[in-house]
């Protein structure tokens, strides 16, 4: 805390001299789920914290936070920064996933951290979970702060399966046997057939309804590896994708147990039908259970009498349980005037009580080992259900093309599950990819 105090202190030192009296930063941050607006509430609070370091010290100036907490959604977001990036509009803190920092770092529109991070490393950072720095470098460098984590589990409906005959005994076990690899996803496509067959549930499985990266758990089920981290660059392999892709293309088409319409399905909708027990399984996130509470209805008793929680099951021999983390985090824009200042309010704004408290209001995970022995934590189902999932846990790859891959994947997806075959689907993916993406990716035929 003195190391902080000390920074804060020759940090005003600087701004005197250029005689300033009030500092406006402005913060972009996003949910785009309503229950995450501690992403921008915390940076108030930084600020509030820092001016009372300011007042106490005698110094006649003073922080103002402006900016905003945009729930519009990920893309219409991403795009106000880009246009925001490109015209040089003003804002000094941003707030975004972390599957953006390859391609805004190469663009030069967010600076390396790393200078920063050693600076406050023994007062703050070395507390960070060491996993999540991984996702916010690119080409080795350090482009952001965690601000949260989370997990994406595969929600199961216990009152269904009880409905079919379940004990509670093996109802209570199915976590486990999932996580071990003795409950596979074709394991579940049997039972979520026979749940609709008779008539309990209207739908066997619900997956995210826009383009994402949730989908990806599906291909770590099947034991597809889609990016050489060495070579930095994307994989095709046709045959493990067909796999994949025929996945998909059952689920609608043939044991029908997904609607042909999910793709596209209001959100909306989507948590109503979960929530109201029409549908067995949903590949969600730990930010549901928050998102179910405040805008659906729910108290955290019904949910944990409802949901069972438990990793994505494997597919095959070659494929295992897991989950995926799309860890949020802090970037700044690298045409800021006062990316030392805007650095030490992040900072301040990481502290564990208040990232704590976003994470309880929020339903996401800790990022500070500090976060974990609060008792409020032990007391919170989804955040110690999500933390077990955490060693199932990967990334997606900070690459700078990502986007290009995912959306042309995806359109894929949407592809078969409107009834294209998938081998048609897999050939025009393969074309399309390398159009794009040219050297970036490889094609395996085999």
């Amino acid at each position: 805390m003195k190391k902080l105090l000390l920074i804060a202190l020759m940090l005003l030192a600087t701004v005197t001299f250029f005689s300033v009296k009030t500092i406006t930063i402005t913060a972009w941050t996003v949910g785009p789920d309503n229950p995450s607006y501690y992403r921008f509430e915390n940076l108030k609070a930084a600020v509030e914290r820092l001016n009372k370091i300011l007042e106490d010290s005698g110094a006649d100036i003073r922080v103002k936070l402006e900016g905003f907490f945009n729930t519009t959604g990920w893309d219409d977001f991403k795009q106000k920064v880009v246009f925001g990036f490109q015209a040089k509009q003003k804002f000094d803190i941003l707030c975004s996933g972390h599957d953006d920092i390859g391609a805004w770092a190469k663009a030069g529109y967010i600076i390396p951290l790393d200078d920063y991070i050693k600076k406050y490393w023994d007062e703050v950072y070395y507390d960070i979970i060491p996993s999540l720095w991984e996702s916010t470098k690119f080409l080795g460098k350090i482009y952001a702060v965690p601000q949260d984590t989370e997990a994406r589990p595969f929600y199961i409906n216990k009152k269904v399966l009880k409905k079919l005959g379940w004990s509670d005994e093996e109802i209570n076990a199915l976590p486990e046997k999932i996580r071990k690899g003795e409950f596979t996803l074709f394991d579940f496509v049997e039972v979520a057939k026979e749940a609709v067959n008779k008539g309990l549930v209207e739908w066997g499985l619900y997956h995210r309804p826009k383009m994402g990266i949730d989908y990806f758990q599906i291909f770590t089920s099947f034991g597809v590896d889609f990016y050489d981290e060495e070579k930095g660059i994307f994989v095709f392999n046709k045959k493990e994708m067909y796999k994949v892709y025929e996945f998909f293309y059952n689920l609608t088409n043939v044991w029908k147990i997904t609607p042909k319409a999910m793709i596209g399905t209001p959100w909306s909708s989507v948590h109503k039908d979960v929530t109201s027990g029409k549908v067995l399984a949903w590949m969600g996130g730990t930010w549901n259970w928050a998102e179910w509470i405040k805008d659906y209805g729910k108290t955290d008793e019904e949910l944990q009498e409802m949901f069972l929680v438990a990793p994505t099951p494997k597919a095959t021999a070659e494929g295992k349980p897991n989950t995926l983390s799309h860890p949020v985090v802090y970037m700044i824009p690298s045409h800021t005037k006062y990316p030392d200042l805007a650095f030490l309010i992040i900072t301040l704004a990481t502290d564990p009580k208040l990232n704590f408290k976003h994470a309880i209001e929020s339903g996401h995970l800790p990022i500070r080992w500090q976060e974990t022995v609060f008792p409020e934590y032990k007391k919170n189902f989804i955040m110690v259900e999500g933390t077990k999932l955490l060693p199932f846990s990967s990334f997606i790859p900070n690459d700078d093309k990502f986007n290009e891959f995912n959306r042309i994947i995806f359109d894929g997806l949407s592809a078969v599950e409107g009834g294209t075959l998938p081998g048609k689907v897999v050939d025009d993916v393969a074309k399309r990819l390398k159009n794009q993406l040219k050297d970036k990716v490889v094609i395996v035929e085999e």
